[in-house]
């Protein structure tokens, strides 16, 4: 099909105004004459929630990993997001309860963002949508992919009206048809992993009194596996407000009333969220979700994946919230989509690429999940291994290992940076001496 090579390239359907749909038109846009993004939700009036997002109104922190691909498609927009309420802060300085220690607070030079995703949304869409050849289409849905052959040709919006296009790319997110699609037109279903936590957490915002406001954007509590499944934040955003939220794994879940909310946040083996939202005000409702697994989707694998169709971001794998992954890893992919049309590769190469993007996040949030016995899906055989070094490198406290953690768990460099000499030999020279 054309957009193997550098022909083909008139039109492009995006699936969704997600954060990687708008990231995947604005790549698009430089590659393709006409670029449409079908948004199945009417346009959101300001900042303010799509209700086709089960985890609109979460707090969504951009990860260092995906700042910098923001600044490189949106030159000198990131001022733009700080001006206007954005929290952006060194990573290294966070307050990280993890393992039973909290980590050591370095600078990093790794910056992140902080604020909710209705704000980065309502940012994203504007300069998107000033785009000349980008044109969103709000309340329009695609009901099903138009084939031609072994290709897709475009997207059926309703019985009789098709929309053609060269490449399809579906940013549909946790909402995605794309499995049922591909069964349905006989091209296989493609190998699923999926990790169960049971995972439920209840959020809001708050305003805090200054003489309790946090000294960081970021102060995140985690129980130590296996026995503690409770997790509390406390997330500067815009406005002047931070979001707290607490949760937990495996059904343990926090209630929705404020009550039990932040009696679910006294019961945290650290007090510091409780502490601060105890006499916070809160000003928005509390919010409610669930996340049952992680799923991630090795579209790559499928042999009769057709060509003229791409996916992204929750649409290829939904992370554990609790992370913070997904939309620094949807920003990386459209970054790796970006290359692929510049080179004019064929598109197959796609899969490959973001695979590894994906992997190397995969592993650190499935890791961490994999510690509790009640998580299913399978642990790989040097998970043991694996799993003891990385709780060593979070603990050693050594300055220079603690920067190449940092510089992983934010997606800026690849895990194999933490087996290098001189990270293994910090670490053996800050572990403590057997005793007999």
């Amino acid at each position: 099909m054309g957009v193997s090579g550098r022909a083909g390239r008139d039109h492009a359907i995006v699936i969704g105004a997600s954060m990687g749909g708008l990231l995947a038109a604005r790549v698009l846009a430089d590659h393709f004459r006409a670029v449409t993004v079908l948004e199945g939700d009417a346009k959101p009036e300001g900042v303010q929630a799509r209700t086709g997002v089960p985890h609109g109104e979460q707090t969504h922190v951009l990860l260092p990993g995906g700042a910098r691909v923001l600044d490189r498609l949106f030159p000198g927009r990131s001022e733009e997001l700080v001006r206007d309420g954005s929290k952006r802060f060194d990573y290294g300085g966070s307050r990280f309860h993890l393992i039973g220690n909290w980590m050591p607070r370095v600078e990093t030079g790794l910056f992140s963002l902080a604020q909710t995703r209705p704000f980065l949304e309502e940012h994203l869409r504007c300069w998107v949508a000033r785009i000349p050849n980008v044109r969103i289409l709000y309340k329009t849905s695609a009901n099903a992919l138009l084939f031609d052959g072994g290709s897709v040709v475009g997207v059926t919006l309703q019985p009789g009206r098709d929309l053609r296009a060269d490449l399809v790319i579906d940013a549909a997110g946790r909402n995605t048809r794309l499995p049922r699609w591909l069964a349905e037109h006989g091209c296989g279903t493609a190998p699923e992993t999926h990790i169960g936590i049971g995972l439920g957490y209840t959020s809001a915002r708050f305003r805090v009194p200054d003489r309790l406001a946090p000294d960081h954007p970021i102060l995140y509590v985690v129980g130590r596996p296996p026995d503690q499944t409770r997790l509390g934040s406390v997330v500067s955003v815009e406005d002047g407000l931070v979001t707290g939220a607490v949760g937990g794994y495996h059904g343990d879940h926090p209630p929705g009333d404020l009550a039990g909310f932040l009696e679910f946040a006294r019961s945290l083996h650290q007090p510091h969220v409780f502490d601060i939202l105890s006499r916070a005000e809160p000003v928005s409702p509390l919010v409610r979700f669930r996340h049952p697994a992680s799923v991630r989707r090795h579209y790559g694998k499928l042999p009769g994946f057709p060509e003229g169709l791409l996916a992204i971001g929750d649409a290829v794998c939904c992370f554990d919230p609790a992370f913070g992954q997904g939309m620094t890893v949807s920003a990386m992919e459209a970054e790796v989509l970006a290359d692929c049309l510049a080179r004019g590769a064929p598109l197959a190469g796609y899969w490959k690429r973001i695979d590894r993007v994906i992997s190397a996040a995969w592993a650190l949030s499935c890791g961490e999940n994999l510690k509790y016995p009640q998580t299913t899906g399978r642990r790989p055989l040097e998970y043991h291994l694996t799993r003891a070094y990385r709780d060593r490198l979070a603990t050693c406290g050594d300055p220079y290992v603690t920067r190449e953690f940092y510089r992983v768990l934010t997606l800026t460099a690849h895990p194999s940076i933490l087996l290098r000499p001189g990270v293994v030999w910090r670490l053996v020279r800050n572990t403590p001496p057997v005793r007999s």
